[in-house]
């Protein structure tokens, strides 16, 4: 799978254009992780989204394995419009393959193509409304 592909598949990016996530794909950057290697710390700034392309990863918070993500999942996406501190930390269980965008490579794509922040907008908006009505229940 290609890292369009992948990246199509992530629900903040599903609303865009091919060209767009291409363009996003073209600021992407890959890394690859060995086992045990932290990969984001709880309470460090965010800095950067992650989409697994291949392997797994541990969620730990406060030292306890919260549960794991793995190819297809993602991780961080909060981390391209804020720099809040990491809810958790994030090792690699196994060799690992992610695609990492920056906030800052994100924040200039935005710029240079407002069209996408569109899109993220009106998806934003309604993982808000949904979870302003779980809250409601």
């Amino acid at each position: 799978m290609t890292n369009e592909e992948f990246l199509s598949r992530v629900p903040i990016f599903e609303n865009c254009t091919t060209a767009e996530i291409a363009s996003i794909a073209s600021v992407a950057q890959e890394h690859t992780y060995v086992p045990g290697q932290i990969i984001v710390t709880q309470g460090t700034p965010g800095q950067a989204f992650y989409l697994i392309t291949n392997g797994r990863v541990a969620i730990e918070r406060d030292g306890a394995v919260l549960g794991a993500f793995a190819t297809g999942d993602f991780f961080g996406d909060m981390s391209l419009l804020d720099s809040a501190p990491r809810s958790a930390t994030i090792r690699a269980i196994e060799e690992t393959r992610c695609l990492m965008l920056s906030s800052w490579d994100f924040k200039a794509l935005l710029e240079n193509t407002p069209s996408i922040a569109i899109r993220l907008l009106e998806v934003l908006s309604r993982r808000l409304r949904v979870a302003d009505e779980r809250l409601a229940r």
